[in-house]
């Protein structure tokens, strides 16, 4: 037994490794960061798909919806194209279509109207009697039958019998008679119930009634009372009106004479000295107060001119220096943000276009185990890759400095700070004609 497991579980092939199509792990130079505004924007915390805290206010709702339009907008698919109609040929003949022989299907389709005949039928019935209980379970009978010859009268007595069914019979018949007898007083006592509270209903309406029209005749003499008394308030103020008018006649017919002697007076002989107050000190007075108003408006305006000046002018130079102060911290930014990436291996240069600008180049993924050389080279095949114009002029490489010093090493490169890297063309090699030139010469002077 112990051979014929081992022979069933050995294996019929030689193990092989397992080939993986995927890395295990991502090379650094494949996460390309260009795509991105800010190296933040690579964290799920700066993600605007990602909201921490509560997501049921309305802005809220909004910014996610905004970010899965946006998202689903960029995964849509593109339109599949559509297939062009089949043109149809003149030469196609189809086949004849078979007869089909008209069928009347009203019969069928129209329902009938069958008129059910009703019929209403009072009868008083019992109470359900409950169910018979279900038969036992009898087997199958098994063996030799036996009889037994009993006589008339010996097992089963009618007489004594039936007395139980009779006793039932009665007891029911006297109990429903009952219950009808009850039932037939019971609504008789209702309907006397219900005629005496209609009794009762309609005396108290005429009651109602009474007092409502006894309140009616008491509403109508207070109208009149109330009408007679308002007749007479009223010829009461017209004669106080007129007492008034004629006191207040009296007095102005008193006051009248005297008054218009006092005016014509003054018109007539007039003082000098009021004259010359009203026409000449009066009018001065006058002229006087509004230069010097017209004065303090003028200063007025020329102070707050002045003021809105100086205002303005503070305020721009805020907005400059303010400005400023956000050039310096962005730049700072940029600089520590492109330290950062030089010490995490990925270098950008920025280079001199031919034009007077300047163009990027990079980001580019470099490892310390890495020559120079080998640096320069992957600098020089990326601008042929991404600036073919520039790479024209740079056809023989590229030469990486650090200031104004060629890089001696890849560490200097890491330890380097913002905007110190710099790369300019590589000098073409010396031709081959002059490096013949001077072999012969060489050769000349030693023989």
């Amino acid at each position: 037994s112990g051979g014929t497991s081992a022979a069933m579980q050995s294996f019929s092939s030689q193990p092989k490794p397992v080939t993986a199509t995927r890395k295990k792990f991502r090379d650094p130079g494949d996460l390309d960061i260009s795509m991105y505004r800010d190296l933040k924007e690579t964290c799920i915390s700066w993600d605007k798909r990602v909201h921490r805290g509560n997501t049921y206010g309305m802005y809220t709702q909004n910014a996610i919806k905004e970010a899965l339009q946006d998202a689903t907008m960029e995964a849509s698919p593109k339109p599949r194209a559509r297939r062009r109609p089949k043109e149809v040929n003149v030469f196609d003949l189809p086949m004849p279509e078979p007869e089909r022989m008209p069928v009347d299907l009203t019969y069928n389709l129209i329902a009938k109207e069958v008129v059910v005949e009703v019929e209403t039928v009072e009868a008083q019935t019992d109470e359900f009697l409950p169910e018979p209980p279900r038969e036992q379970y009898r087997p199958q009978k098994t063996g030799i039958d036996t009889s037994t010859q009993v006589e008339d009268g010996e097992l089963f007595d009618f007489d004594f019998e039936v007395e139980a069914i009779l006793d039932v019979l009665v007891n029911k018949t006297l109990e429903q008679s009952m219950m009808e007898v009850e039932e037939e007083h019971e609504m008789s006592s209702m309907k006397t119930f219900k005629e005496s509270w209609f009794d009762q209903q309609r005396h108290m309406m005429k009651n109602w009634q009474a007092q409502v029209d006894e309140e009616c005749a008491l509403w109508q003499l207070k109208e009149k009372k109330v009408a007679e008394r308002r007749l007479v308030r009223e010829r009461e103020a017209r004669v106080l009106l007129k007492i008034q008018a004629v006191s207040s006649a009296k007095q102005h017919l008193g006051r009248l004479v005297p008054n218009a002697v006092a005016e014509l007076n003054d018109v007539a002989f007039p003082d000098a000295k009021s004259v010359g107050v009203d026409q000449l000190f009066v009018p001065q007075l006058l002229a006087g107060i509004q230069q010097q108003i017209v004065g303090l408006l003028a200063a007025q305006q020329t102070a707050d001119a002045l003021v809105a000046g100086c205002f303005q002018g503070r305020a721009s130079a805020h907005s400059e220096a303010y400005a400023a102060q956000r050039a310096r911290q962005k730049e700072s930014e940029r600089k520590r943000f492109e330290e950062m990436q030089i010490r995490q291996g990925r270098i950008r240069i920025l280079v001199d276009d031919g034009e007077g600008g300047q163009t990027p180049v990079g980001p580019i993924q470099i490892s310390s185990q890495d020559g120079v050389p080998d640096v320069e080279d992957r600098i020089h095949s990326w601008i042929r890759e991404h600036r073919p114009a520039l790479a024209s002029a740079w056809s023989h490489g590229v030469e990486l400095r650090l200031g104004e010093v060629p890089v001696a090493s890849t560490l200097a490169i890491f330890e380097a700070k913002a905007g110190q890297l710099s790369v300019v063309p590589r000098p073409a090699p010396p031709p081959a004609e002059d490096e013949e030139d001077d072999e012969g010469g060489e050769e000349g002077d030693d023989a």
